[in-house]
């Protein structure tokens, strides 16, 4: 468990460092490329888009690998608190300092996901089809609702939504796996995992491109995957956070101090994208002496 939970710790970084990436090329765009199609085609003539993309993938497939070996209750709270090592990480990248409200943030999510793991019982997870198919049919049907919203912080929580609905199906696929070997792979279970990640991918990149800081779309895309992945887990397979109401209420407490952290770290994470933009902006722009030369030099060529 422990294993699952530090790789969807590394996992949720790289993913975060790839939405920066991602933020970066879409401030970029045309503001009449809205929507998910012209979103798209825009973006992949885009480098730093194309670059957050390949970071993005390779930790959502690690994320994969802990979603199949620990508790989807808490991998969503891990995948959150990424933003812990991603930020410290670009502002070290970009040459650029984060503030002592976001270093506080970095160091009380830390003590959060610290103490999830504590107190936890021993877990054999089961697969409850008829609750699963529940909980993932209300998340698929909130995140419809929302993504029928212009604005960008609906369709951020409609991303945050089908990601968690396809957590679910990945982890239900896992399972399966256990009793039914590679023919678990054709499960309807693989068919609601791709449908929903792409989904929620349209309609992150959409929220992305139309929220100018990008933290309400990173901070509710978040809370809602880890919110739905939550109930999932506890509905679907029989997970626990932990024996008698105390040790509930104490995890339930690391997860709401690990979200509540996650609007800091997410600004911080718009500012780092900003001003690494704004520095190779200065870095391309020609000094004004520069200038001066390159104008007398045509003088006295003419």
């Amino acid at each position: 468990m422990i294993a699952g939970l530090l790789l969807a710790l590394g996992s949720a970084a790289l993913i975060n460092l790839g939405f920066l990436f991602q933020h970066r090329g879409l401030r970029g765009l045309a503001r009449d490329a809205s929507g998910g199609a012209p979103v798209l085609r825009s973006a992949l003539r885009n480098r730093s888009w194309l670059a957050g993309q390949a970071i993005g993938w390779i930790g959502f497939i690690a994320q994969i690998g802990a979603v199949a070996i620990a508790p989807l209750s808490l991998v969503q709270a891990f995948a959150a608190g990424g933003l812990a090592l991603s930020v410290p990480i670009a502002a070290r990248r970009f040459g650029l300092r984060i503030d002592r409200a976001q270093m506080l943030s970095v160091l009380a999510i830390a003590a959060g996901l610290a103490a999830l793991p504590l107190g936890l019982p021993a877990m054999h997870e089961r697969l409850h089809d008829p609750a699963l198919i529940v909980a993932t049919g209300v998340g698929t049907l909130v995140a419809l609702a929302f993504a029928a919203s212009d604005s960008a912080w609906a369709r951020a929580a409609a991303a945050g939504c089908l990601y968690g609905v396809a957590d679910a199906a990945i982890k239900a696929v896992s399972l399966s796996l256990h009793r039914h070997g590679l023919a678990a792979v054709l499960s309807p279970w693989t068919g609601v995992a791709a449908v929903a990640t792409f989904g929620g991918f349209l309609c992150f990149q959409s929220a992305l491109q139309s929220d100018e800081r990008a933290v309400t779309s990173i901070s509710l895309m978040t809370a809602f995957a880890a919110i739905v992945a939550l109930v999932g887990g506890l509905a679907g397979f029989g997970e626990s956070l932990g024996h008698g109401s105390a040790a509930r209420l104490g995890h339930l407490a690391a997860i709401a101090l690990v979200l509540g952290c996650v609007p800091i770290l997410a600004a911080a994470h718009s500012a780092l994208a900003g001003g690494a933009t704004s520095a190779l902006t200065r870095e391309r722009r020609p000094r004004p002496e520069g200038d001066r030369l390159h104008q007398r030099a045509q003088a006295r060529r003419a």
